[in-house]
């Protein structure tokens, strides 16, 4: 209950701004906070006083005052009503959901501008919601607040035209408004019922409110309620089921319409004969007269004659009297007293007419074999609960007339199960419950079954049951039976597969396409009359039939459409931007392959439309170069179109995605690269074409290669290391020492680099120790360390250091460990195998100059990774195609894998990684391994 009460009042604050409940009696107080001006607040103050002092039905006072306090929309006036109503509104909201039926129409009466019925639907948003109003202003508030989840209704109960029968209406807080005047808290049950004409009001239901249906009626907050009085006049009038909910000032009366209301006869006046003495009651009548009476439908006279609480066989009839007008819940309580078999039965259908479902179904499922009624009640119960096979069944088979409303009820309901299931792809099962009414009765099929059977058997390729259902649907007069003929004889299951069907396939099921094109021009079926006049070569007919077939698809349909359009069109000669603009609508809607969307944007940019091109080209550079055998042709439009940084970028990603690059495309990146050789993937991919020369045995075209790269920029150290490197692995020693110096130079008094100029010193003494002039570089190098320590404060890195101390310096010690390399050149491994093993290291070197790839060298590798305490791969141009293989081994086998950052820059790269990798070298040692 207060979870209730908080999401009203949550509701009430947000919408209105609403804390608390206002007394009728404050209005006027809180009313003059609201308005300060007497002038404006007066027509208020009249209204609220003439809807005060309404009596006899004054309508024209109650919508005065709802007007006029709907007009002040900045002051929100329309709060101060909801706030004399809010503690009943909690109350309506609390008890009124569970009461209200399973499904079906329910109406408010005296909606003001929704506020209750949107809190009742939020609580039950599977029932129709309707709201009658006679307001208009608040009938347009309401419809823009509840959107399309209320129906509204302009009008004044009882004479509200129009209005379809309802399951329930709610008279909530309405009746007494426009009867007010001045009245007493309570008023006495004769003076109720006259003052608010309540039973003459009532019999407006007849026509709006269906025959069981419910009625909800509550007096809400004003003056003279007396709720006995009017539960006392409901039953009077026939109504049935009628109960209380709540008590005091909080009370909600229900009850259920009967088939044709009862007015209520005037209390007999004194001048009639006297009743007769309670000492000599009426004898009974005899069971005969009863039934005869039963017999001549003479329900009144039998419940007149039969009083209520006799027992036996009397309670039976009456009981049965009762049944046949409806009144099933005194039809039960009177038949619960015959204490018969025929009564016990009779008491289960009234359970069943009672939503009682439940209760029912045992029993019912047990007097079913009887057939007739006990069949359509059983059927009514599966409908209630939802089973709607079962009862399709039970109504196909109980063989009543009365039957037929429900049947067709349940295959409604079926249908709309069927329709979701297709929409949620389950096509099997929708095609299961269609065949299942099928096998009751074909002659159950609606034609909305048949279109969904049709559809979910041409979806799961159930050709022969298609074309059952598709001929049902052509004698019916359905274009989708002309089209589901001429689909299940192709067999295929959609327009999306006609392109694969071969021609003559096309011309046998024409006549059923050109049927469905003439009853209801149907997509699909143009679309296949335009394929097939493609294929007969009669364009200009295609045409036609393309063109309105693109209008009215969808999806990969329309894609299918626009291409065939494209095709003819280009097959009638009309102009290339044209047939370009059909091509990129059906790529839209099914896209096209990646090398026909390259041969498009060719075609665009031949016949001068770049734009176009470009959105064609689109696709290509996503997909990237993958898709193509000759990759020139599309790397020079992508060159043309967006520049030869994009075609680079496609081609430096497709390179990424090749373990071994063809030679030509790493020439092809190179050049593209050399627009921006100044960048990072530049020298990465002048690398990778480096490394290709030199595994293809193109030394000299290596050696070019790095020549025309210093011509073009002469202080580029890279390319001077590179170069180096190459003078070293070719055994051009007075090369190598001048390309050196050279990167001394520019590193020392270009770069004014130090730390530099140590590394590239370093290098060159271990070409050459005993050479004076590197002693004198060595010499200067000491004196500008010196300076630079006097001037910072700091050490001097260069005090004391010898070319031979140079050589050896951050070189770790060693105890034994064992230490495998793959890479590098021979000239590197005959000048550090001797340094590192003086160190201490155990070595085994793999260079790239000595050893080829091949099995019996990766086998002599793998043997000595067993006991290695490192793997060691320099990943420079010249590396080692045995890297690879051998990296995975010494990985299974937990052996500790170094690859050297980008090249190795010469000998102090390299030592600069032994010095990295010893940690994990001697942690290898120490485990044992």
């Amino acid at each position: 209950m207060d979870t209730v009460n908080t999401q009203v009042k949550r509701y009430f604050r947000s919408q209105f701004h609403l804390e608390a409940p206002l007394s009728p009696g404050r209005f006027e107080a809180v009313l003059a906070k609201r308005i300060g001006s007497p002038g404006r607040r007066k027509p208020i103050l009249d209204a609220w006083k003439g809807y005060l002092e309404a009596k006899g039905g004054d309508l024209e006072a109650v919508r005065s005052f709802y007007t006029a306090v709907l007009c002040h929309p900045r002051e929100r006036l329309e709060a101060l009503v909801y706030a004399m109503h809010l503690p009943f509104v909690e109350f309506y909201v609390r008890v009124l959901p569970p009461l209200l039926p399973a499904q079906g129409r329910v109406l408010e009466v005296g909606a003001f501008t929704g506020a209750l019925v949107t809190l009742l639907r939020e609580a039950r948003p599977e029932l129709e919601w309707h709201a009658l109003e006679g307001v208009a202003q608040a009938v347009e508030i309401g419809r823009a607040r509840t959107g399309e989840g209320v129906q509204w209704h302009e009008g004044w109960f009882p004479n509200q035209p129009g209005l379809p029968e309802m399951d329930a209406v709610l008279l909530l807080s309405c009746l007494p408004e426009g009867y007010l005047g001045d009245l007493p808290n309570t008023l006495e049950a004769p003076r109720y019922l006259e003052h608010f004409d309540f039973v003459q009001r009532l019999q407006g239901l007849e026509g709006l409110l269906k025959p069981g249906g419910l009625l909800a009626y509550a007096h809400g907050p004003f003056l003279g309620k007396n709720p006995q009085a009017a539960e006392q006049a409901l039953v009077q009038m026939g109504f049935e089921a009628v109960q209380v909910v709540g008590e005091g000032d909080y009370t909600l009366i229900t009850a259920r319409m009967p088939v044709a209301m009862v007015r209520p006869d005037p209390s007999p006046g004194p001048s009639e004969a006297p009743n007769p003495s309670p000492s000599t009651p009426s004898p009974l009548p005899s069971s005969d007269e009863v039934w005869a009476l039963l017999e001549g439908g003479a329900y009144a006279e039998v419940l007149g004659r039969v009083p209520e609480g006799t027992t036996g066989e009397l309670a039976y009839l009456r009981g049965r009297a009762l049944f046949a007008l409806a009144r099933y819940a005194e039809a039960e309580a009177a038949l619960a007293l015959a204490h018969q078999p025929e009564a016990e039965n009779l008491r289960v259908l009234c359970w069943a007419e009672q939503e009682d479902y439940p209760r029912a179904l045992p029993r019912l499922e047990e007097l079913s074999s009887r057939g007739g009624r006990f069949k359509l009640a059983l059927g009514k119960v599966y409908l209630g609960l939802g089973r709607l096979s079962e009862a399709l069944r039970q109504l196909h088979e109980c063989g009543l007339p009365e039957a037929e409303v429900y049947l067709k009820t349940t295959l409604e309901r079926i249908e709309e199960r069927v329709v979701r299931l297709c929409r949620e792809g389950d096509w099997s099962e929708a095609s299961r419950r269609v065949e299942f009414v099928e096998d009751l009765s074909p002659d159950l099929l609606t034609r909305g079954l048949l279109r969904v059977g049709l559809q979910a058997a041409l979806q799961q390729g159930l050709w022969g049951r298609a074309a059952r259902y598709a001929q049902r649907l052509y004698v019916l007069g359905e274009s989708h039976g002309a089209l589901g003929l001429a689909l299940a004889g192709l067999k295929v299951r959609g327009p999306e597969a006609l392109d694969r069907v071969p021609l003559a396939d096309l011309k046998q099921v024409e006549p059923y396409l050109t049927d469905a094109v003439a009853r209801a021009e149907d997509a699909t079926a143009l679309l296949a009359l335009g394929l097939l006049r493609h294929r007969e070569g009669r364009h200009t007919e295609a045409l036609r039939y393309l063109e309105r077939a693109a209008r009215e698809s969808r999806g990969e349909a329309a894609g299918l459409a626009y291409h065939l359009l494209a095709l003819s069109k280009r097959a009638l000669g009309a102009p290339v931007l044209e047939v370009l603009g059909d091509h990129k609508r059906a790529h839209a809607h099914r896209a096209y392959p990646v090398t026909q969307l390259f041969e498009l944007a060719q075609e665009a940019q031949e016949a001068g439309e770049p734009v176009l091109a470009r959105e064609f080209l689109g696709r290509v550079r996503e997909a990237g170069l993958q898709p193509f055998a000759q990759i020139e042709p599309v790397l020079k439009l992508v060159e043309a179109l967006e520049g030869p940084w994009e075609a680079f970028r496609m081609l430096t990603q497709s390179l990424e995605q090749s373990a071994e690059p063809p030679l030509e495309h790493l020439e092809l990146a190179y050049r593209l690269s050399r627009s921006f050789s100044q960048s990072q993937e530049a020298g990465a991919v002048r690398g990778q074409y480096l490394a290709a020369l030199y595994n293809a045995g193109q030394a000299l075209g290596a050696e070019g290669l790095l020549l025309s790269e210093l011509a073009r920029n002469p202080e580029a150290l890279e390319v001077l290391y590179d170069l180096a490197e190459h003078y070293e692995r070719t055994g051009a020693y007075q090369k190598a020492a001048e390309t050196w110096r050279k990167a001394l130079d520019i590193a020392y008094y270009r770069e004014k680099d130090l730390e530099l100029s140590r590394e590239i010193l370093r290098n060159l003494l271990f070409l050459n120790p005993t050479d004076p002039e590197l002693q004198l570089y060595l010499e200067e190098l000491k004196a500008t360390s010196r300076a630079l320590a006097t001037l910072e404060g700091g050490p001097d890195t260069l005090a004391g250091v010898t070319p031979e101390a140079l050589m050896r310096e951050g070189l770790p010690r060693f105890h034994g460990e064992y230490l495998i390399v793959v890479g590098g050149h021979t000239q590197l491994r005959s000048r550090l195998t001797p340094i590192l093993q003086h160190q201490g290291l155990e070595l085994d070197w793999f260079d790239s100059d000595s050893y080829t790839a091949g099995r019996e060298v990766i086998r002599r590798i793998h043997s000595r990774l067993e006991r290695a305490h490192g793997l060691m791969i320099i990943s420079s141009y010249v590396g080692h195609d045995l890297s690879e293989p051998v990296r995975l081994e010494a990985e299974n086998l937990g052996v500790p894998v170094y690859i050297t950052p980008g090249r190795a820059r010469g000998v102090t790269g390299f030592l600069r990684a032994v010095a990295e990798f010893a940690p994990q070298i001697r942690k290898r040692a120490l485990k044992g391994g």
